[in-house]
């Protein structure tokens, strides 16, 4: 379980940084007067995706400290 949360992590993290080029991209075709719609749904796509994968972390991690002995 402990492989899995920190793989996702590090999958979280690459999304996060991926939706940030994005928008950048977007926001630079916009400028240029290009169209983005191709490229908005793709945002979406992935900002999606990262919710799902962040409701997963959040589910390994509540999983992993009830599984943990308490340190009271």
């Amino acid at each position: 379980m402990k492989l899995e949360l920190q793989s996702l992590g590090m999958e979280i993290a690459r999304r996060r940084q991926s939706i940030e080029d994005q928008q950048i991209l977007i926001q630079v075709l916009e400028h240029d007067g290009h169209e983005v719609l191709q490229q908005e749904v793709a945002l979406r796509r992935e900002r999606s995706l990262l919710a799902i994968q962040i409701a997963r972390q959040f589910e390994l991690l509540k999983a992993f400290s009830l599984s943990e002995p308490s340190q009271a």
